[in-house]
């Protein structure tokens, strides 16, 4: 028994060596007061050294590089930090995906072994990508910035760091289908933050020009009314300088207003600016208005444009090549627009026949003849068999695409107030979970305040996004109807009016929302676009090029993160602050 205080010793030794590498300065000062407490109990066989070390790690200011900005006592001890807290937190989230499935279908009562499954070779990669992700990131970043030195800046060091960090861990995922996804999914974020940072240093150059502008011109108008008294003085001898406070306008015609675009007053010019110079001031503020409209316009409608943009191409694959579209989305997309309810696990097949019936111009122009039942025509068309079960036998349709998408009724307004209906309640336990969710993690305190008031909060939102969503879908599905209508036969161009109307139903959102929600879909839409081009042939998979991308796109996401956080909205900038921490 003589060892055995020894090996207690070192036990809580290395517990402490750990928590010196794994905690930062904050969380030590807890650790601190529980082995306090915990030495009152085992004063006997309590490692002194080892308390006595942490409390002063945890009470002293830690080394730092003078170039560095990380908290923690070292740069070696920052990265071993976001290591092993990725890999924590990376397995963490892989098993519970995997298990929590089982939970809900009540399978793990059955089979206790289910709980093991989430601690699968998949589970360790998907850990690995991520422990590797963030903590070359952070052992680079330092390397860089004590090799360059402080006075270069952040930007190159940060750049670097992502991209090197992005070609180190993309191969550790074994996953290739999770690697495109992450690498997409990046890009698309890369690519709005890109664009929004750049977009705002344009407009800081704009406004400094402005300024600039301004002053030129309040000089030029001083100078030229000192210019003028001075001259009334030499040639009136009681006349005096003019007072400015009230000056009386030197031009009736071409003066320019200043105030519409300027804080200073009114500006009265002499007749010594020149008709060039007035010209040259017309076209500097005409400039300055487009340049005010275009900012003004992007900041209100580039979000809706770009979600337009994303439907459209999403409804163009959804209905001319169905099997591009992923199981998992396309399923989202026929539930949500009630193809689920009208062809149980057919859905595909609806949008295969529409595809197939317009490429029979002949069938497409003349329409199912007339006082033949729907059922009974589309019982002679491929993949027709998977459709009857949801026609009445004697109900006809004008058009084929018409009888698929609203079989139930031969109106297409009751066919339109029919997928709504149908819509809507699946968005809305699609949208009360997930806001749920959200005030749970993000909002905790404000839930336990006043849960009444949030309740509210959330039903209004989970409505909100419901409608949009719906309309959205209904307008995917039910809109070509008005071409049909006018054309006398179904088009690909109803179809992309469908994807327009779809896309202008993000208005009814939030305006905060609506960037999420157009790259969400731009994300989909795009992994559908490179899978359809590879399919006809038009580009090749380059090897490694999810790699490639995943690099690019995470030195452009860290130099923006590392050197201006605020381009980033809110809630991905604290989502990004908890994954990355404080560099």
């Amino acid at each position: 028994m003589e060892g055995y205080p020894r090996l207690l010793d070192l036990f809580v030794e290395g517990i402490a060596r750990l928590t010196s590498y794994a905690l930062t300065d904050g969380e030590k000062e807890s650790i601190v007061n529980g082995f306090h407490k915990f030495h009152e109990r085992l004063e006997r066989m309590s490692s002194s050294s080892a308390l006595k070390r942490l409390a002063i790690e945890s009470q002293n200011r830690h080394y730092h590089d003078s170039h560095c900005q990380h908290k923690g006592a070292s740069c070696p001890q920052n990265a071993i930090r976001g290591f092993l807290k990725a890999f924590l937190v990376g397995f963490g989230v892989k098993c519970g995906l995997e298990i929590v499935p089982h939970i809900i279908s009540l399978q793990l009562l059955k089979r206790p072994s289910l709980l093991l499954s989430g601690c699968s070779q998949d589970t360790l990669s998907f850990a690995s990508f991520l422990a590797a992700l963030i903590g070359s990131y952070k052992a680079i970043l330092c390397t860089m910035r004590n090799i360059r030195g402080g006075k270069h800046g952040d930007y190159t060091n940060s750049l670097v760091a992502g991209m090197l960090a992005g070609l180190i861990s993309a191969k550790l995922d074994r996953s290739q289908s999770r690697r495109n996804a992450i690498a997409l999914y990046l890009f698309s974020r890369a690519l709005q933050y890109g664009s929004v940072w750049l977009f705002e240093r344009w407009a800081t150059w704009q406004q400094s020009e402005e300024d600039k502008i301004r002053s030129r011109w309040m000089k030029r108008a001083h100078s030229a009314d000192v210019v003028s008294a001075m001259h009334r003085r030499r040639g009136g001898g009681e006349q005096e300088i003019v007072e400015r406070a009230n000056p009386e306008p030197q031009l009736n015609w071409g003066e320019m207003d200043m105030t519409k675009w300027s804080p200073e007053p009114k500006i009265s010019w002499s007749p010594e600016v020149t008709d060039k110079s007035l010209e040259t001031k017309r076209d500097e503020a005409r400039r300055t208005r487009g340049i005010r409209s275009i900012i003004t316009f992007t900041r209100n409608y580039a979000p809706a444009a770009l979600m337009t943009f994303s439907v459209t191409l999403i409804t163009y694959v959804l209905v001319f090549h169905t099997d591009s579209i992923p199981k998992s989305y396309a399923n989202l997309l026929y539930k949500s627009s009630g193809f689920d309810s009208l062809y149980p696990k057919k859905s595909a097949s609806a949008f295969k026949a529409i595809s197939n019936g317009m490429s029979d111009v002949v069938a497409n122009t003349r329409g199912i003849p007339q006082g033949m039942p729907t059922k009974q025509y589309i019982a002679q068309l491929p993949y027709g068999e998977d459709l009857l079960p949801a026609f009445d036998d004697n109900i006809h349709h004008h058009h084929l695409a018409c009888g698929i998408l609203h079989p139930e009724t031969i109106y297409c307004s009751q066919g339109v107030v029919s997928a709504l209906m149908r819509g809507f309640p699946f968005a809305m336990k699609m949208y009360v979970p997930f806001n749920i969710a959200i005030q749970l993690i993000f909002k905790r305190g404000l839930v336990l305040k006043n849960p009444l008031a949030i309740l509210a909060k959330i039903m209004k939102s989970s409505a909100r996004s419901s409608l949009f969503f719906s309309l959205m879908a209904t307008a995917i599905t039910q809109a070509p109807c008005i071409f049909r209508a006018l054309l006398g036969r179904d088009t690909p161009a109803g179809y992309i009016a469908g994807g327009i109307l779809g896309g202008l139903a993000v208005l009814i959102e939030l305006p905060s929302r609506r960037i999420d929600l157009g790259m969400y879909c731009f994300l989909r839409g795009l992994q559908m676009a490179w899978d359809v081009g590879i399919k006809k042939g038009l580009w090749k998979n380059v090897k490694h090029g999810e790699v490639a991308l995943l690099s690019v796109s995470m030195a452009v996401l860290m130099s923006i993160f590392q050197n201006d956080p605020t381009t980033f909205g809110l809630t991905y900038r604290s989502i990004i602050t908890r994954i990355f921490g404080k560099n």
